[in-house]
């Protein structure tokens, strides 16, 4: 047993996670309520499907309003996305799991197709506006940048709703970046295909609850750290979590709002808490932490 375990103070996080870890082992549900941003066909409502098989899904506007559904108790579970192979982090997401406490639960990842979509009969060479979500945008920016300006990109909140808005609007000569199954389901046809800038374009959706719960076969950890301003700092955090044989598997560096040239980083380690040491090692990275989120310990499917 190290030193740490016998002579620090209980922290925060050990309380955190000892109170998660007293309810029984349970496995993830397969059904339940669950709320997602955007309207049916969104790749948020995939996600839905893929974690909670069986759930009702509680469609809303925001990513905020996906938290919300879920403190009122409306909702067992939120799903949203956090990740982009290509795009990067998605950081209103992980804003708001900092400033409301939320935790994360359950993951998946989903491999994100783009085409262009239209009203039937429309001609690629005739489209004046196209709308999708930022992330979208970002992720099909080499083909938008291939038409030199000539077309308004317009971002809105999300792909489906871009693919209905172009459905149900007056503008013959819009477009949608959105999905294959988006142009089933709203009637529109694909006028160009397989438009992101490549074909390793994933998503990684987490699923989020209102208090802290360890499912059983939980292996991946999630963490918001913001290290003292000082040479070695963050190299002390990396050889802390190498010192316990635990993998880091995301680093990220954020821009903190407000301070000059200073960040938060975002963590996903490889462990369990149920492990020997773990919660050891966390404890000992909350202390030489300025500040120390711990988003959770899930399972990725």
């Amino acid at each position: 047993m190290r030193q740490t375990e016998l002579y620090s103070p209980p922290s925060r996080v050990r309380s955190l996670i000892e109170g998660a870890l007293a309810a029984p082992e349970v496995v993830f549900p397969r059904t339940g309520t669950i709320a997602c941003q955007g309207v049916e066909g969104a790749n948020s409502q995939a996600a839905c499907d893929k974690i909670l098989p069986r759930g009702n899904i509680m469609y809303v506007k925001s990513f905020e309003a996906v938290f919300d559904a879920v403190e009122s108790g409306l909702c067992q579970f939120g799903v949203l996305p956090i990740e982009n192979s290509a795009n990067g982090s998605v950081r209103m997401v992980y804003d708001l799991l900092q400033r409301k406490r939320f935790s994360i639960v359950r993951g998946t990842t989903l491999h994100i197709r783009h085409e262009l979509l239209a009203k039937p009969g429309t001609k690629l060479s005739e489209i004046t506006e196209i709308y999708s979500h930022e992330q979208a945008i970002g992720q099909c920016s080499r083909y938008l940048g291939s038409l030199n300006g000539k077309v308004k990109v317009i971002p809105c909140a999300n792909t489906a709703i871009a693919a209905k808005m172009v459905a149900e609007g007056i503008n013959p000569k819009a477009a949608a970046i959105s999905s294959h199954a988006c142009a089933e389901l709203y009637g529109l046809e694909t006028i160009k295909d397989d438009i992101q800038d490549s074909d390793n374009n994933y998503t990684r959706f987490i699923c989020i609850a209102k208090n802290p719960i360890i499912y059983a076969g939980s292996n991946k950890i999630s963490l918001i750290l913001d290290c003292k301003n000082e040479p070695g700092a963050l190299n002390s955090i990396l050889t802390k979590i190498s010192a316990y044989g635990v993998n880091t598997s995301k680093l990220e560096s954020c821009p903190v709002t407000g301070r000059n040239f200073e960040f938060i980083f975002f963590f996903d380690l490889d462990a369990s808490v149920r492990e020997q040491g773990v919660l050891p090692m966390l404890e000992e990275l909350e202390r030489i932490s300025e500040s120390f989120t711990f988003l959770g310990n899930y399972s990725v499917i």
